[in-house]
């Protein structure tokens, strides 16, 4: 018997949207902390690297890929969290920072909701 959550599609629309929104919020923050702090473009590349892999699995919504994000924002948030500490730290590092909870969170609960629509009969 599975789970069935009441307006699954209007949170699927919401979700979707969170997620999306701060991913690529984030890429521009990391663009741009990355260019204040004149980080070379190696390190720049390395940095967008674990992110972009995932944009193919993300864009037809598989919920492993998604939650696979959930993990790679913890590793992004391990390094703005120490940046932070850093004597160096700058407002883009707080954007991050900001950015990496509200992507985690909504990555999660897309990921879920989006299980539960493959299984979900009635999409109320």
């Amino acid at each position: 018997m599975t789970k069935v959550i009441p307006h699954l599609s209007k949170k699927l629309r919401i979700g979707r949207w969170i997620t999306w929104s701060s991913f690529i919020l984030l890429l521009l923050v990391l663009l741009l902390n990355g260019v204040v702090s004149k980080m070379p473009v190696s390190l720049m590349i390395f940095t967008f690297v674990p992110l972009l892999i995932l944009v193919p699995g993300l864009y037809v919504e598989r919920y492993k890929t998604i939650s696979m994000l959930c993990f790679v924002t913890l590793l992004y948030f391990v390094v703005t969290v120490s940046n932070l500490f850093a004597a160096d730290a700058n407002a883009f590092d707080v954007a991050e920072l900001v950015l990496l909870v509200v992507l985690f969170n909504a990555a999660m609960m897309f990921s879920r909701w989006k299980q539960y629509s493959l299984y979900q009969d009635d999409m109320t």
